[in-house]
């Protein structure tokens, strides 16, 4: 008995040695702390303070009023939801024209900061990357498969303003090209900016930047000479910019190739006022002689429509010329594809000035805008005209009338003045002395008691 009890008192003492984890949770009972679960994280306001609502208050809340509120919720959602897939579908649609086979060429400027950037330069090397085949360096627009982009490469010349302006107002992306071994002169506020530089800058800003970028360039070959110079020229430029203005070396093909693959993924923000209307930045300019009036001719502008649509009976203005009427619209085939080697369109150097016409568009004469600069008056409408000799002779004459001199009574006002008409005007001068007359014989026949009593003393 003694050996059973010793047994049966170890045994627990060999299982606790022998499982000891699962023992102790066994084992603690009740007395393992638990933790209330804070529900109050994903609760309502009314639903942490329905403890101190009393019984009345809560019957009176129905069972439909709560399924409003979720009704309301889930709309608001919905509402939700739909509002961001309609931004998304947007701004896919919008890159989609902006990029895609069938948009535009992108315009890219290039605009010299100093005299002494070499554009030419500039202009060939991004020609010459974007042009595998070595064609697109012969035309500013060139189309390329590696990047699925097509691209117009122009150069503003410096120190006319005028051209300058042109170009900014059709420009996609602005490229300031900016020297880093250049310095200016000392009147400049800017070392690396010259005076024609900074009124460029000013007269941009008064139109509206569009999308810009600063070129840096002539940075030298050694690496933290070049690093450090490149941080100086972009804490001086900076201020001349707007904020979300990148800086970018364009020294090396390398350099060149990453700031056309981000220039491709950029969305483009242009001023608001140039996509209220169609524009065309014209590629070519031809000129037409009128056989029958040899003070007429015809304007032939080719190039690719942009912004809004362009209707044939609608006027278009040229810029310095003014407004005219349009002869007619053709639609030509694409002289610069982006996809020619899959439709097999692919085009010999020779080819590409010929012009293949697809369909014209002419305009309907009842449809036509007329060239009317001024309104023609209608005597029946009742329109407000240029008035005639007559009547400017009429309004002498009552504006003598008004500047004729009129006698009034002393301490009549302008206001008393302008109620009395000209036809009962009364020469007061002489009814002032009749009334001066009238008083003293009023004065003479009136019997004052003392002035009787006077007389009869007298006698």
């Amino acid at each position: 008995m003694m050996d059973g009890d010793d047994d049966s008192k170890s045994s627990p003492a060999l299982c606790h040695h022998r499982f000891p984890v699962r023992l102790a949770a066994a084992m603690a009972g009740s007395r393992v702390q638990v933790n209330k679960v804070h529900k109050t994280r994903f609760a309502s306001k009314a639903s942490r303070h329905v403890h101190k609502t009393s019984l009345k208050d809560k019957s009176k809340i129905a069972k439909s009023e709560r399924n409003v509120s979720k009704g309301a919720r889930a709309a608001r959602i919905q509402r939700n939801k739909t509002i961001r897939e309609q931004k998304r579908a947007a701004l896919l649609k919008e890159k989609r024209a902006s990029s895609g086979s069938n948009s535009s060429p992108r315009v890219i400027v290039l605009f010299g900061l100093s005299a002494c950037v070499n554009l030419n330069s500039l202009a060939e090397d991004l020609l010459a990357l974007l042009s595998t085949d070595g064609i697109g360096a012969m035309f500013p627009t060139v189309a390329s498969f590696e990047y699925k982009l097509r691209t117009t490469v122009l150069k503003a010349p410096h120190g006319d303003l005028l051209s300058c302006m042109e170009m900014a107002k059709v420009a996609d992306l602005i490229a300031f090209v900016a020297s880093a071994s250049s310095s200016c002169e000392e009147g400049s506020s800017n070392y690396y900016i010259d005076a024609f530089g900074s009124q460029c800058l000013s007269v941009f800003r008064a139109l509206g930047l569009p999308s810009t970028v600063v070129l840096i360039r002539d940075l030298p070959n050694e690496l933290k000479r070049r690093h450090d110079l490149k941080k100086t020229c972009t804490s001086s430029l900076a201020s001349e910019f707007p904020e979300d203005c990148k800086f970018y070396p364009a020294d090396t093909k390398d350099e060149l190739h990453k700031f056309m693959w981000l220039f491709k993924e950029q969305r483009l923000t242009v001023p608001h006022w140039r996509n209220q209307r169609p524009y065309i930045m014209a590629q070519k300019v031809d000129l037409v002689a009128d056989v029958c009036n040899s003070e007429k001719c015809t304007l032939l502008f080719t190039g690719y429509l942009r912004g809004r649509s362009l209707s044939v009976n609608q006027l278009v203005h040229v810029s310095g010329a003014g407004d005219f009427q349009l002869y007619k619209i053709e639609i030509l085939k694409d002289p610069c594809p982006l996809n020619v080697r899959k439709e097999g369109d692919f085009m010999d150097s020779d080819q590409v000035h010929d012009v293949q016409v697809i369909s014209s568009l002419v305009p309907d004469p009842l449809k036509q805008e007329p060239l009317l600069v001024e309104n023609v008056p209608d005597p029946l409408a009742g329109e407000q005209t240029w008035p005639t000799e007559a009547e400017m002779a009429e309004a002498d004459r009552n504006q003598e009338k008004k500047l004729k001199k009129r006698t009034l009574p002393r301490g009549t006002s302008e206001y008393q003045a302008a109620w009395i008409v000209d036809n009962s005007d009364i020469d007061y001068s002489d009814s002032d002395d009749e009334a001066d007359d009238d008083m003293l014989l009023d004065e003479t026949d009136s019997g004052f008691p003392g002035q009787g009593g006077n007389e009869k003393l007298g006698h």
